[in-house]
């Protein structure tokens, strides 16, 4: 199984930095890491130039322009230029555990996707995390807003699927997904111009479609580093229902537009 790792960004070098660095410290790789970059300065693109020489798997920097919020097709632009079979998706804001793509590797089914779980911290462990990186982070530490994510007990992820057709609660910042499943249902779907529900849309296609849903807790451990929340507009509402009225699958606008 080839596993592509596909890093959303948008001008968060200093988190970006920070996700890069414990990639580096994985006791396992992927076989290629892909830097989706949704129109970043020239920051992220010096930052990701030095972090070149340290990977010993091919790295890769794909980016379009800044046309607004564009994560949909920024995640296709990933998706379309991955040479992997199993494809994971996660945003710049997380460290990663050095477990977490070996137990990605190891768990993995076909007839699956997943939505992985994450440690939420604090301001203050941010600070000292971002000052002092560190990708491993004790249950008992403080200002953990999601301890039992923290803890590692891979064999017991298998009594937690997803939560049959409800939306509700998947964190697009953590994905994985069979790339032959994506294709399927047309990628993600680019009439989401605005943040939310873009995550949820792509988990209702893909569950729609017959591919089970599962929650990858207590394996694969990302820590998600603090920084302020967009707030929700609710733009995206009408789609989402759409989406879930009609059984939709495939997305209207998606990677077929752009091959």
């Amino acid at each position: 199984m080839k596993i592509s790792l596909i890093i959303s960004t948008f001008n968060k070098p200093e988190y970006l930095f920070h996700c890069l660095k414990s990639i580096t410290e994985l006791k396992e790789f992927p076989d290629e890491v892909i830097i989706a970059d949704d129109g970043s300065g020239e920051e992220t693109t010096q930052l990701i130039e030095q972090f070149k020489a340290q990977f010993p798997v091919p790295f890769i920097h794909i980016r379009q322009e800044d046309e607004g919020f564009r994560l949909a097709r920024n995640r296709n632009n990933g998706l379309l230029t991955s040479t992997g079979d199993y494809l994971i998706f996660i945003d710049d804001d997380l460290i990663l555990h050095p477990l977490f793509i070996a137990d990605h590797r190891h768990y993995a089914m076909q007839g699956c996707f997943y939505c992985g779980s994450r440690v939420r911290i604090g301001p203050k462990k941010t600070a000292v995390l971002m000052k002092n990186h560190r990708n491993r982070i004790s249950f008992w530490e403080s200002d953990i807003q999601s301890r039992l994510s923290a803890l590692r007990i891979p064999f017991l992820h298998k009594i937690i699927t997803g939560p049959g057709y409800t939306p509700n609660r998947l964190r697009g910042c953590h994905m994985a997904f069979w790339k032959s499943d994506l294709i399927s249902i047309n990628g993600f779907d680019e009439r989401y111009t605005s943040w939310g529900g873009e995550d949820s849309d792509i988990a209702m296609r893909m569950m729609h479609s017959g591919v089970k849903r599962i929650n990858l807790k207590w394996a694969a451990i990302c820590y998600h580093l603090y920084h302020s929340i967009i707030p929700t507009t609710h733009k995206n509402s009408p789609l989402l229902l759409e989406t879930i009225q009609n059984k939709t699958i495939l997305a209207p606008i998606g990677i077929k537009q752009h091959r």
